[in-house]
């Protein structure tokens, strides 16, 4: 009894199995036709161009929003540290170096909300796009999306700067604080 039971279910298997493979792979090719975000297949050029700003300003569009969310939570994070200055200032403690790179930390602030600013200007006005994002003017497009790349990259690499610039004095101000080892027998 065990044996044909054994035999039983390893047909089943098999079988099962069989199945699985006809239904995972497709038994006829599938044709995508009519999509809009295929490039063009044709010799020309500027379609192919324009295929490609498409994209790419696409892309700057999302990278303006995570920059966006980014800058909001150094916002965030600018409130939340200068609670904890406070607090540890008020256990008296010399904060004079960490209450010095927040200020320089909210000055930048300043200065890479401009630049986003700019970057967030570059992408409304959509030079050489439509509103839905198409190439309607090849050579505007491109600036557009030039200078929008480069006012991205810019506010990133300010973002970068400003926030190496707040570990460092963090790190300096743990380094001078750190509690001293004791010789206990």
């Amino acid at each position: 009894m065990k044996k044909s039971m054994k035999v039983l279910s390893s047909g089943l298997l098999v079988v099962l199995l069989a199945g699985a493979f006809l239904l995972a792979f497709p038994s006829s090719t599938a044709h995508a036709e009519g999509l809009e975000g295929n490039p063009p297949t044709t010799g020309d050029r500027t379609g192919f161009a324009k295929f490609q700003l498409e994209n790419a300003f696409s892309r700057e569009k999302t990278n303006l929003a995570i920059q966006a969310e980014n800058i909001l939570r150094m916002d965030r994070l600018t409130e939340k540290a200068q609670e904890r200055i406070d607090a540890l200032k008020a256990k008296g403690k010399d904060v004079s170096g960490l209450e010095e790179a927040l200020t320089a930390f909210e000055n930048a602030l300043v200065d890479i909300n401009a630049s986003h600013s700019e970057a967030a200007r570059l992408v409304a006005s959509h030079a050489g796009f439509n509103d839905n994002g198409k190439v309607i003017d090849l050579e505007a497009a491109k600036i557009t999306v030039q200078k929008t790349h480069e006012a991205l990259r810019a506010t990133r690499e300010m973002i970068a700067d400003a926030g190496r610039a707040i570990r460092l004095a963090i790190r300096q101000y743990r380094e001078a604080n750190a509690p001293v080892p004791t010789d206990q027998p």
